[in-house]
Parts: structure tokens; sequence; C-alpha cells
């Protein structure tokens, strides 16, 4: 009988903030979360907000990655 593998922390939790950090750029990028008024004027260059939503998504789905990581590593411990 072979021993159950766990699953290793870091690539689960670096692949979900690439993926998050991804997500966050292009909500940024198309505009998904733009204000629709045209009188509100943004004093801040298109690169922080990818820069802010970015980090964002990758904390968000890196903390999701590692959630899911515990996840399987306590069910492989049930076998």
């Amino acid at each position: 009988m072979t021993p159950a593998r766990h699953p290793r922390f870091l690539p689960f939790i670096l692949t979900g903030a690439v993926l998050g950090f991804l997500v966050g750029a292009s909500f940024a990028v198309f505009g998904w979360l733009e204000d629709t008024d045209p009188t509100v004027a943004s004093n801040y260059p298109p690169s922080a907000g990818i820069g802010y939503l970015g980090f964002l998504g990758a904390l968000v789905f890196g903390l999701l990655a590692a959630v899911l990581a515990v996840l399987v590593d306590r069910r492989t411990d049930r076998s």
C-alpha cells in the first residue's frame, strides 16, 4: 500500500495568486468596475488601477487557493 500524497501548498497559493492578479488586472483594463458617471474624473493613471486590483485579486485568490489546499490535505488524511 502506497502512502497518500499530500498537496504542496506553495504551488497552490502561487497559482491562485497569479490567476487572481490576471483577473484583477483584467477588471482594471477592460473597465468592468468603472463608474458610469461621466462627471467623475479619475486622477489616477490606468497602471495604478491594474496594480491595485491585481494585488487585491492576487490576495483573494491566493487565500482561496490556500483554503483549497488545506481542504485537499485534510481529505487525503482520511484514508
